[in-house]
């Protein structure tokens, strides 16, 4: 294959010769072996091969439709009040900032993903498998529009370069989080339309067609509502139409000019909806480690750094993990060798893209893609929310794919003509020796995708195996403990287990503490750890040292104080406390449970009762909460009540002993010896359990 674009048939001295002994047979009455493709035949095997890349694609990835959620993939869904909101969300979602629905604020405006999700919502509320599949399918759906687009692009050409170029690229393992991930859908949707886009722009460069462009117009602003890193084919369509069309200046100002309008008007509409949204978060070091750099040079050495780690990655993609912040990667200086190699083969590449792009070089355009498709993620030229993830390379992985097709076609000494073959059969014989190296990477691809999937089907495979790759992760290592302690834990019977899920927990956050001694959030979740383990002392530390980092009170460091004074039988304190989380906006019913508790325990019940039914109103379905104001009204010596509030308890968790227990009590002080002697009954059998 050559170095550049052919516009022209290329054919080799020896197939030349061969096709000049054929023709001499031919001549001679002998019929020729010669195999002749008619464009029939030729549109039907690219069907095949389309359909083939589409289901590989589907089917690599079909198991995890039957994930769970995992990361925060709760976060934009079911926690999110905009998209349980379904069809009614729709326009509230165009006209807010990416997380409005949810309790976190990030000046990000990505509208497209959400609506989707709403749409989902509507039909399959809270349905995982149903979001999973519809994730899976636009992968596939993806991987189809890029052959049909790459055959486009080399039409001059065989179908051998798109194919083996989109087997390639649907088969890394590094796609395996955007895929698998729920919440990724932005990526997805992101590179889906800027695809759909380029392959109309093409259409109206062939057919001036203003329609063409119009639509194409349309996906290009698809793609940057779907996610702002779509905005790097502003540069990379008007180059791609540069390296593999004839069209003159003007064809390709015309379509530039409608992509540099269509930007412009996204991004008037994303200042407007971003208007007083608060810039942070950024510098925060649990985000993006580059921010601890000592100062400028050593930031931009760590991001080179990075930009090394990806290249290495798409090379060997064996270690694979969800995070990589503080403080996985070091921080690096400009005299380092790994930065000062990475500067040099970033330099080389670049410097090798822009001399030979004039060549219309295919290696050159797959280099500058990969870079251009880096740079909004890159760290180098604005400090981003993550100083490196998997999900950045979705995009570049495609300008990886294209050099080592081209290379693999060059190694092989693969011909390219294009009536070479009619069939899926003599298109696969007639590229034997290319398609043993392609079908022996892919097949070593679709291993390492397939097991590292596996990985995603839940948070606890996710963040047990990564917090092996990753150690030094303090993220990483919280996403482990706050996975027993919210999945794990609470579901969990046997008293021994539950022991050693605190254990694990205690564990995985100190050991996120130690990697990062301010992390907030680790001393949070220590403590409540420590408090289910009965360790009060050293849960109430950790709540002060929450205290003490947090930049603005958290009510949820008052409720944990409160509820331990509750556990010690200090009433005042508990009460002193729930006052001081209710002085803050909560969603949560525990403030006013905790400070109805506090005065119950006080002797105070006529004055607790308002509290518990504010707790009762925001939290109908908790089975403490009932229990509690049963309870109460048992301290009421109204009975009745007692009762019906504790069976409702009951009904939310017929395991609660405590439940029970006062169910039998109410019932014999109501004179009732039947239930009485049930429910003390099976109190007793729980308590001997417990």
């Amino acid at each position: 294959m050559p170095d550049k674009l052919s516009r022209e048939r290329f054919v080799p001295m020896k197939q030349k010769q061969q096709i000049k002994n054929s023709v001499s047979k031919t001549s001679k009455g002998t019929k020729s072996n010669e195999i002749i493709a008619t464009p029939a035949s030729l549109r039907s095997l690219k069907r095949i091969l389309g359909i083939m890349i589409a289901a590989f694609a589907f089917v690599l990835y079909a198991p995890s439709i039957s994930f769970k959620y995992t990361l925060d993939d709760p976060t934009v869904l079911k926690e999110n009040s905009l998209v349980t909101q379904g069809f009614n969300g729709i326009p509230a979602i165009l006209k807010t900032d990416y997380w409005f629905g949810t309790n976190i604020r990030i000046p990000e405006y990505r509208p497209a993903p959400l609506v989707c999700y709403a749409i989902v919502w509507q039909f399959f509320p809270d349905n995982s498998m149903v979001f999973h599949l519809l994730n899976v399918f636009l992968y596939a759906l993806s991987c189809w529009l890029l052959f049909m687009l790459l055959c486009k692009l080399f039409e001059k050409q065989n179908l051998l370069f798109p194919f083996v170029c989109s087997l390639l690229y649907l088969a890394h393992p590094i796609h395996t989080e955007v895929v698998d991930s729920i919440k990724s859908l932005d990526e997805i949707l992101c590179f889906l339309f800027a695809i759909l886009s380029t392959i109309f722009v093409l259409e109206y460069i062939e057919k001036k067609s203003i329609v063409k462009l119009i639509i194409a117009a349309l996906f290009f602003f698809f793609s940057l509502l779907s996610k702002e890193t779509g905005i790097s084919f502003l540069i990379i369509t008007p180059l791609l139409l540069f390296v593999f069309t004839r069209a003159d200046v003007k064809s390709l100002a015309i379509p530039v000019v409608v992509m540099v309008f269509v930007t412009g008007l996204f991004f008037f509409i994303r200042y407007k909806v971003l208007e007083g949204v608060p810039v942070h978060g950024f510098n925060s070091p649990m985000n993006n480690s580059l921010t601890t750099a000592p100062d400028f040079i050593s930031e931009k050495a760590t991001a080179f750094y990075v930009l090394l780690k990806y290249i290495i990655l798409l090379l060997f993609p064996v270690s694979l993990s969800f995070d990589y912040s503080f403080s996985e990667i070091p921080i690096y200086k400009i005299s380092d060798p790994s930065a000062l190699l990475s500067i040099l083969v970033y330099v080389a590449i670049g410097v090798y893209a822009v001399l030979k792009i004039k060549q219309k070089n295919v290696v050159a355009f797959a280099i500058l893609f990969y870079l251009l498709t880096l740079v909004p993620v890159s760290n180098i030229f604005l400090i981003i929310g993550s100083p490196m993830a998997e999900r950045f390379m979705y995009m570049p992985s495609l300008g990886f794919c294209m050099v080592l097709t081209f290379f693999l076609i060059k190694f092989t000494k693969t011909e390219s003509i294009k009536s070479k073959f009619s069939t899926f059969g003599q298109f696969i014989s007639v590229h034997t020796f290319l398609f043993v190296l392609v079908f022996i990477i892919v097949g070593l691809y679709t291993a390492k995708t397939v097991a590292r999937s596996q990985n995603w089907k839940d948070n606890i495979s996710l963040f047990e195996h990564d917090v092996t790759v990753v150690d030094r992760s303090a993220k990483a290592h919280l996403s482990l403990g706050c996975a027993y302690l919210i999945d794990l834990y609470p579901a969990e019977k046997n008293k021994a287990k539950k022991q050693q899920y605190i254990d694990r927990e205690i564990q995985e956050f100190s050991k996120a503490i130690r990697i990062y001694p301010n992390y907030q959030d680790a001393y949070m979740n220590l403590a409540v750890a420590l408090t289910d383990k009965g360790d009060f002392a050293n849960a109430i530390k950790n709540y002060e040292m929450v205290l003490k980092l947090s930049p603005v009170p958290e009510p949820k460091v008052f409720i944990g104080l409160s509820s331990i004074y509750l556990s010690l039988g200090q009433n005042d304190k508990a009460l002193l406390f729930a006052d001081s989380a209710l002085k803050y906006p909560s969603n949560s019913s525990d403030g006013y449970n905790n400070k109805a508790c506090a005065l119950e325990g006080l002797g105070k019940y006529s004055e607790a009762m308002p509290y518990f039914e504010k707790a009762i109103a925001m939290s109908p379905k908790s089975a403490v909460v009932n229990r509690n104001i049963g309870g109460n009204y048992g301290n009421l010596k109204q009975y009745q009540k007692a009762i019906d509030y504790l069976l409702k308890s009951y009904q939310f968790d017929p395991s609660d002993y405590k439940t029970v227990y006062y169910l039998g009590i109410t019932y014999r002080y109501m004179g009732d010896s039947t239930n009485a002697a049930f429910y003390m009954d099976k109190s007793n059998g729980m308590n001997g359990n417990r």
